[in-house]
């Protein structure tokens, strides 16, 4: 489980950027799913918003302060570039490929690049707002042991006002 803290400017802006921490707990329920570490460290993000558009850029640097010794450090690198566009149909398309960089393997296995894109739709089912997205990414570069693609599924609640 991850989770961050962005401090952010107060004031409105088609540009909108944030710094803050990051924690990854190990919570995962076998070895092969997590890293058994407690992982923390800085993160940041700018965005830009205008009218369609939504471009942004998430970084963060992850690495280990606690937990199984066993499973080795962690010392990685995230870049999550992405670009979208969102139709008036309720439609969009968007590119935001996770980027890593794992310090502590050997500079062969260390990069995983995926290049791909995703499709969504906003719609409501009921009175709730949701949107559903599918994508799939090749990995262009990868570790040894990495799948070659992804595919990816994704609903998200949306909230659109809290009156």
């Amino acid at each position: 489980m991850e989770t961050s803290f962005f401090l952010t400017p107060a004031k409105n802006s088609t540009w909108i950027w944030g710094v803050g921490p990051i924690f990854n707990f190990p919570t995962a329920s076998s070895s092969e799913l997590g890293t058994g570490r407690w992982s923390a460290g800085p993160t940041a993000a700018l965005v830009y918003s205008e009218g369609p558009w939504l471009n942004a850029i998430l970084t963060y640097q992850l690495m280990s302060f606690a937990g199984n010794r066993e499973r080795g450090s962690v010392n990685q690198t995230y870049i999550e570039p992405m670009i979208s566009y969102s139709f008036e149909s309720g439609w969009s398309v968007d590119c935001d490929p996770a980027i890593t960089y794992d310090w502590t393997a050997d500079r062969a296995n260390a990069w995983t690049l995926p290049m791909g894109a995703d499709i969504g739709k906003a719609f409501k089912m009921g009175s709730q707002d949701l949107s559903l997205q599918v994508g799939a990414y090749d990995l262009l570069k990868r570790p040894d042991d990495a799948p070659l693609w992804i595919i990816r599924v994704s609903v998200t609640f949306l909230f659109p006002s809290w009156h």
